[in-house]
Order: structure tokens, then C-alpha cells, then sequence
């Protein structure tokens, strides 16, 4: 790749014709060895593909990202090598995308496994508890577990288990279910409040539901 300054590779990125494209051919060049760097050595559970299908892979997430990097040109302050700059886009395009294809491909059964490790782990931290304590509370995280099976549609669960148990960012889980952030939220709202009349109904006391979701809610 040739050595540009950062005012060069926005000069010619801005251009039409020859120089530009000159500039994007380098830069494609560029982002497709991050991309591959990025499949073979970030993300382990990609090793089974051939490297065909990998480099297939990476000049899609290039050729958005190249996209995205003419659109945000305006963007680019100069704090950094023009060429770091751009190594971000591609492998946030990469990133995200994987996610989607993990997430988008869950299945109920292995969403109700993640469900119910993710409760396990918040179960066995009441080690520490009084015996009686916690005993408890493992049968409240039991409740919560049937409730969020039987009872939440599936955008419920997937917003639930994605931001309460994953820890993943509304962003990401909004992204996942192809809505926005205001509608997660609704999401959340509604699948909590259905969660906490069935406790309720169950009979236990605020004092006990607090319990549960002091963690989580």
C-alpha cells in the first residue's frame, strides 16, 4: 500500500475517476488483511471454515465498511493514522454482524440453555448465604426460570435473557430483534411486569421479589 498522509487518502477519497479509485483499491487491499487477521485469529468458533469461505466473509464486511468510511469522511479529526481510523469500521462491521449471525441463529432450546446457566450462575452465588437463605432463593430463581419459559413470547425472552443474564447492550439486543431502543424498552417493560404479577400470583411478598431481582432488575 502506498505511504499516503491523512490529508492525502482524504484528497483522493474525495475525487472521482482514477485517483479515487486508486485509493479505494489500496484500501480495499488494506482492511481485507485486518478482516482476515481478525476472522482467523478473534473468532475461534469461525476455524472450521475453509479460507475460501473466510475470505468471502471479510470482502463483504470490507465492502461495507468501505461504504460507511466515504460516508464519514467529515467525520475523521486526524487524531490517528487515517489508515487506524478505518481499521475500526471494518472490524466493528465484522463484529456486529457475527452477533448477528450467532444470535439470529439461536434456536429456543439453546436460548432456554442460556437461560437456565444464567440463572444457575446467579444461584450459586448465595454460597455465602445462611443455608435456609439459600435454599430460597435457588427456588425463586426456579420460578423465574419456568415463568420466562412458559410465559414470555419470544422477543421477551431473547430482550430478557439478552440484557439481564448476557449483560449485552440494548443497542446490541434491539439490533438482534431488528427494532429500536424505545421498543426494547417496551419489550423489557411489558416481560417484567408480567414476570412480577406471577410472582405475585404465586404469593410471594414485594419483600421476596426484591430478592430475586435485586441482581438483575
Amino acid at each position: 500500500m502506498a505511504k499516503r498522509t491523512n490529508e492525502e487518502w482524504l484528497q483522493a477519497l474525495r475525487q472521482s475517476g482514477e485517483e479515487q479509485a486508486k485509493a479505494l483499491e489500496e484500501l480495499r487491499d488494506y482492511l481485507l488483511r485486518v478482516a482476515m487477521v481478525y476472522l482467523r485469529d478473534r473468532r475461534p468458533e469461525l476455524t472450521g471454515l475453509a479460507s475460501s469461505e473466510l475470505r468471502e466473509m471479510a470482502k463483504d464486511f470490507v465492502q461495507e465498511a468501505l461504504l460507511s468510511i466515504q460516508d464519514n469522511l467529515d467525520t475523521f479529526r486526524g487524531d490517528s493514522k487515517f489508515t487506524t481510523w478505518t481499521y475500526r469500521f471494518v472490524i466493528n462491521q465484522a463484529a456486529s454482524e457475527l452477533r448477528r449471525r450467532h444470535y439470529g441463529t439461536l434456536s429456543l432450546d439453546q436460548l432456554a440453555e442460556e437461560e437456565t446457566a444464567a440463572l444457575k450462575s446467579v444461584a450459586e452465588a448465595t454460597a455465602g448465604l445462611d443455608p435456609d437463605l439459600a435454599a430460597e432463593r435457588q427456588d425463586l430463581m426456579v420460578q423465574l426460570l419456568e415463568i420466562i419459559q412458559s410465559e414470555l413470547n419470544e422477543r421477551q425472552r431473547l430482550a430478557i435473557v439478552g440484557v439481564h443474564f448476557q449483560g449485552r447492550s440494548m443497542q446490541e439486543v434491539a439490533d438482534q430483534l431488528e427494532t429500536s431502543t424505545n421498543t426494547l424498552y417496551k419489550i423489557l417493560h411489558d416481560a417484567r411486569k408480567q414476570i412480577k404479577g406471577r410472582l405475585l400470583a404465586s404469593h410471594l411478598g414485594a419483600g421476596d421479589i426484591l430478592a430475586l431481582f435485586e441482581t438483575r432488575w
